[in-house]
């Protein structure tokens, strides 16, 4: 069976209806990629760029030495959200969360904004009343983000009636 987020619009609120909330999970075709990509650059760096600043000392070898350290840092998160699929997005009667602690109720949306971002890469934002909780939703969650764009829309409306 494949993820929620991949599903379609009608998967989605049957799952709203029968359970009162939808959980999104980070999927894992976004995440392998960037973890790839990441992997990647740290054998290259750590093949060609460390072993000279190294050697080379003073500056250089800390700015090697920080920037294997953060693609090291960046490579370990990525697998772990890989593992854990966090943090989810999840659709329900009060409201769209992020993760644990980025909230947005029905009643502060403001609106929903348009799609940015290219085609093969497309995001939209929550935007509430209070501009530091803006959540952005995009291919990590969902497959199909112009139709979950519009599907949030509806549901938005509904909650506004």
């Amino acid at each position: 069976m494949p993820p929620i987020g991949d599903g379609p619009t009608q998967a989605w609120t049957a799952e709203l209806q029968r359970s009162g909330r939808v959980e999104f999970p980070r999927r894992r075709e976004p995440l392998l990629r960037s973890t790839r990509a990441a992997g990647l650059f740290v054998v290259l760096l750590a093949v060609s760029e460390l072993p000279h600043a190294v050697r080379s000392g003073g500056v250089l070898r800390v700015v090697g030495i920080v920037i294997t350290t953060v693609a090291v840092v960046s490579v370990g998160v990525d697998c772990w959200h890989l593992l854990t699929r966090r943090p989810v997005l999840t659709v329900d009667g009060s409201g769209v969360r992020l993760g644990r602690r980025r909230f947005v109720a029905w009643s502060e949306i403001e609106s929903i904004a348009e799609l940015d971002g290219p085609t093969s890469d497309h995001t939209f934002v929550v935007v509430p009343n209070v501009r530091k909780r803006r959540l952005r939703v995009g291919h990590d969650h969902v497959r199909n983000v112009p139709a979950f764009r519009f599907w949030l829309g509806d549901l938005l409306d509904e909650h506004r009636a």
